[in-house]
């Protein structure tokens, strides 16, 4: 081991260079390690000066992993893998409970999971739920986690079937009746711009007056549930409130932008088998959602949704 520690720039290099792997992403990597973007950028540039080796290729559109990167990457992740299996079964030795870890978007946690954490906890009084965040889109692999929420084309995203991806425009129950529709508000993610294809079927051909712009997800569906407007909700991450009636179609028009929801386990070596049971749990809960929707807006036809899409 002493010599690993002189192979390494610091202490702390292997934990920011894995992030920054996982993500390709060295803001992203700042982010969850909670330091600087130019903190990580100096870290890893003194990590490559000390090995002798680049590990990354920058650029636009980002940066990639070179060879000897991704070499390293697969290194780190089995070591890193390893370590937290043996802490995590000291921690049960010692608590009596599991941990499993998922990697969802923190709208879904938020505004899906957070509702029902109760039941989950009487469902599975022995887990430990850890959550690893992903404030944007729902990409990338599956890194050191046991349940991550993925997105993919038909046919070629591996995990279990969840369901189409889907965007349903929403609002609060009552808001067109004390809302003319010339006077809605369009509550936007800052990456949605009106007159992209997935806007289109929302605006109908009326200008809104107003719209309010957020950068978090999250906030488009509160102001959603609180009546400032109309938004495009992802219905993996509404159907809660759409189930209980706190948010209702602003209109019948469903878009299909040509994805599969899926859920990825981590591989069977390795994995406890409480990771299935959570998995099946997850499943059940969002398909009861989804039919309870169904059968409260049978105009939305969503029973396509909850089977599998062709291959393209």
């Amino acid at each position: 081991m002493t010599g690993l520690r002189r192979k390494l720039s610091s202490p702390s290099a292997l934990f920011i260079f894995e992030a920054a792997a996982r993500y390709e992403n060295f803001t992203s990597a700042a982010n969850e390690l909670n330091i600087t973007q130019p903190a990580v950028s100096r870290a890893l540039a003194t990590l490559e000066s000390h090995i002798g080796s680049k590990l990354f290729l920058r650029g636009k559109p980002g940066v990639r992993l070179t060879e000897n990167g991704k070499l390293l990457r697969n290194a780190v992740i089995s070591a890193f893998s390893e370590i937290e299996r043996a802490l995590n079964e000291i921690e049960e030795r010692r608590t009596g409970k599991t941990q499993v870890t998922l990697s969802v978007s923190t709208a879904f946690t938020t505004h899906w999971l957070m509702p029902r954490i109760t039941r989950f906890q009487s469902t599975f009084p022995n887990v430990d739920l850890r959550f690893q965040l992903i404030p944007g889109p729902v990409t990338g692999e599956l890194g050191d986690v046991d349940i991550a929420m993925r997105y993919g084309a038909p046919g070629k995203t591996p995990g279990r079937f969840v369901m189409q991806e889907a965007y349903v425009p929403v609002c609060a129950p009552g808001y067109y009746d004390d809302t003319a529709r010339e006077d809605a508000t369009l509550i936007l993610l800052e990456s949605d711009i009106p007159g992209d294809p997935q806007w289109t079927p929302l605006d109908s051909g009326q200008p809104y007056r107003n719209k309010l712009t957020f950068s978090d997800y999250s906030v488009v569906v509160q102001a959603a549930l609180v009546g400032q407007g109309v938004a495009l909700g992802w219905l993996n991450i509404v159907a809660h409130w759409m189930g209980q009636g706190r948010l209702v179609p602003a209109s019948s028009t469903v878009m299909l932008p040509g994805r599969e929801c899926r859920l990825q386990l981590r591989q069977e070596e390795g994995r406890s088998p409480v990771v299935s049971d959570v998995a099946d749990w997850l499943l059940q809960e969002l398909h009861a959602d989804l039919s309870a929707i169904s059968a409260s807006h049978p105009e939305l036809a969503l029973d396509s949704i909850m089977k599998p899409g062709n291959a393209t």
